[in-house]
């Protein structure tokens, strides 16, 4: 019988120190009354940070001369065009040192990428966009 008080005893105690930590957790401030709280007086411009139609319509365009610039050798950054569209791999892993497979950087690899590529262009989604090829 004394077994089972020192279990509840336990329990009792147990219970009493997550209720006083429990508590403890609870803000004892109540929340300000709506006429405490600051009015915002300036506007709030939305759509300062889209891009303008303009700059949306504006693509850098590359001829492939300027393309082979871009090899990823050297720090320079890593470029590959994939019908028409130019690619910056500069911070995608597997382009790290301007190669990858055996492909290079600063070229057109669409054909590569066509028919060897295990993944197809799908693994292009990790790389941005930065214009396309002068036609």
């Amino acid at each position: 019988m004394i077994t089972n008080n020192r279990g509840f005893l336990l329990v009792g105690i147990a219970l009493l120190i997550l209720l006083v930590i429990l508590s403890g957790c609870v803000s004892p401030e109540p929340a300000a009354p709506i006429e405490e709280i600051e009015e915002v007086t300036e506007p709030v411009e939305e759509e300062a940070d889209l891009p303008s139609e303009e700059a949306a319509e504006e693509e850098t365009v590359f001829t492939i001369e300027e393309i082979a610039q871009y090899d990823g050798k050297e720090g320079r950054s890593a470029y590959i065009v994939v019908d028409g569209v130019v690619y910056d791999v500069t911070n995608v892993s597997p382009w790290s040192s301007g190669t990858h497979y055996g492909f290079e950087a600063g070229g057109d690899v669409t054909d590569a990428l066509q028919s060897a590529a295990p993944h197809g262009a799908n693994m292009l989604s990790q790389a941005e966009i930065i214009g396309k090829i002068a036609e």
